[in-house]
């Protein structure tokens, strides 16, 4: 993927389900527009212990090696009070280096204004789209409350999935003589 393409990652608060789902819908079907990308949204239930359950997820992605993590990344960097507990980082699936992608290239400012609002919202939708910018995500999520969208690039995201994909293949490597 060229070092330049754009990623978004948005988050979004919802007075209520229905609201999440129609904008959920509305950026699901964007992704048929221009040219091809990759999105991956999951709208967000809140519990009343604060603890988060997935109600619709789609992802694009899915079936490259590293596609689930697109959203897996996204989850653990904007709910770290429930991440921690929720989703392991040790599968060789990508899911570190996307985490350390979205660590690397979002601000602590907007990581923790997403977070917020994500955290104070009892619906919620996560994206992540690739090739398309903040405002061209954000124009979908119509319903929205409050959203909190940033962009960044694939940048060295190619290497980090690299050595993610292939590092635990090697070591499992046996050389006999």
């Amino acid at each position: 993927m060229d070092t330049g393409t754009p990623i978004t990652v948005a988050a979004a608060g919802y007075p209520s389900l229905d609201q999440a789902l129609q904008d959920h819908e509305s950026l699901w079907r964007a992704r048929q527009e221009g040219t091809f990308h990759h999105s991956a949204l999951a709208v967000l239930v809140q519990r009343s212990d604060g603890t988060f359950r997935i109600e619709r997820e789609d992802n694009s992605a899915r079936s490259l090696v590293w596609g689930d993590a697109l959203l897996v990344g996204a989850l653990f960097v904007l709910l770290p009070r429930v991440s921690l507990r929720m989703l392991s980082l040790t599968e060789p699936d990508g899911r570190s280096a996307i985490v350390r992608h979205f660590h690397r290239h979002i601000g602590l400012d907007d990581l923790v204004t997403a977070a917020g609002l994500l955290d104070s919202s009892r619906f919620g939708l996560v994206a992540v789209v690739v090739n398309r910018t903040r405002t061209q995500v954000t124009s979908q999520l119509g319903h929205a409350d409050r959203v909190h969208a940033v962009d960044l690039t694939w940048g060295d995201l190619e290497n980090g999935l690299r050595g993610d994909l292939i590092a635990p293949l090697t070591e499992i490597v046996l050389v006999t003589t």
